[in-house]
């Protein structure tokens, strides 16, 4: 049975988010600056939103955003899931701040909610290459192509479910997804694209 406190924290927050009205100057900028496909991100993901936000901690001292009018300019986005008929829900809201696209947090922290971004891209591939972006920007970038590790324990068990190949933009990321598919890694081909030329990790 869920925990429903985790569940309270989400909904209020998505209606905080979406009492936020009208899109601010802010996120117009950035998607311009950018290149972001806003309709993309509609068609693929949830509500994508630039706002105030703060950091904090949990109950257990671990990392979380809140909504917060003192805040820095953080984008958010909602992370999306589907249940066992394929309907789709929000499971968490995940941020970044504009500053800092590595800086990421979730609103229900590291042991609730989202693991990954574009789980729904996952599954049943057959052997095409799954995209493995390092931010939640890089994915949006991507048109919302692929997925995001946000949290290295439950990444990794997506990961290994989904199974390779796996593709990367670089060898500094193909480095980072092998040590974050862990023991398993020798399981599945890396693809490193290095300008234009790609190589087996």
């Amino acid at each position: 049975m869920a925990n429903p406190r985790p569940l309270t924290r989400l909904l209020k927050m998505r209606q905080q988010l979406y009492a936020m009205g009208d899109p601010t100057p802010e996120f117009l900028e950035y998607t311009r600056d950018f290149g972001l496909d806003h309709k993309a991100i509609q068609a693929h993901a949830g509500i994508f939103a630039v706002v105030l936000a703060s950091a904090g901690r949990d109950n257990n001292g671990l990392p979380i955003f809140n909504f917060d009018t003192e805040g820095v300019p953080t984008a958010v986005i909602e992370a999306i899931l589907f249940d066992e008929n394929r309907e789709p829900f929000v499971c968490d809201i995940v941020s970044w701040t504009l500053a800092d696209p590595k800086s990421v947090a979730t609103a229900l922290g590291a042991n609730e909610g989202a693991a990954v971004l574009g789980a729904f891209n996952m599954p049943q591939r057959g052997r095409t290459r799954l995209w493995v972006h390092p931010t939640p920007l890089a994915w949006l970038q991507a048109k919302c192509e692929g997925c995001v590790p946000l949290k290295e324990e439950g990444a990794r068990y997506w990961l290994n479910r989904a199974g390779g190949p796996f593709a990367v933009g670089g060898l500094e990321e193909g480095r980072w997804l092998r040590d974050l598919l862990g023991p398993h890694s020798a399981d599945h081909s890396i693809f490193v694209a290095v300008k234009r030329r790609e190589w087996a990790a």
